[in-house]
């Protein structure tokens, strides 16, 4: 089962990053994750994980450019996935300095250790329906317990335009 490839999950203690970790690990990959750990209920997010699969941690704020590039020269990953941001909507509209710090600068910093340090790694970037803004145009429904977009079952079109209706978006 083992694959030999190496993915690092920025932003990897978060509920996506942890799911994702899962699946990788129990797939055979090494998985390194990078994440400052800020966020309610990261801890025991990382905590679960490691109670159910092997994997490296480190604890890094990707607004530290230089420890984002030593992690990213010393392990050397196959993949990147990038989940590492500031999601909230209303934090980004209360601090929206800070907001860019993480999210705008903060990937620069993932980007520039990727091309410096490896630039043959895959890189995957995760992302908001938040940048095609209020978009009320579309129909919302209750389906499972959850709302989704009732004509949207595979997501939102990268070809729908951008909106930006906040400073997450």
């Amino acid at each position: 089962m083992a694959v030999n490839k190496k993915i690092l999950i920025t932003g990897g203690a978060g509920f996506i990053g942890v799911n994702s970790a899962n699946a990788f690990a129990k797939s055979g990959w090494r998985v390194c994750i990078l994440d400052n750990l800020s966020r309610k209920g990261a801890q025991l997010n990382l905590d679960w994980l490691m109670e159910r699969v092997e994997i490296e941690f480190k604890q890094v704020d990707i607004r530290n450019a230089d420890e984002v590039s030593s992690v990213f020269k010393n392990y050397q990953p196959d993949v990147v996935l990038h989940l590492a941001a500031q999601v909230a909507v209303t934090t980004s509209v209360v601090n929206p300095r800070e907001d860019f710090e993480i999210n705008a600068a903060g990937t620069l910093n993932v980007l520039e250790a990727l091309r410096l340090e490896c630039p043959e790694t895959f890189f995957i970037n995760a992302s908001t329906n938040k940048v095609y803004g209020k978009m009320e145009d579309l129909g919302v429904v209750e389906r499972n317990g959850r709302y989704e977009y009732a004509d949207l079952m595979s997501g939102v079109s990268e070809i729908r335009s951008l909106d930006f209706h906040s400073p997450y978006g």
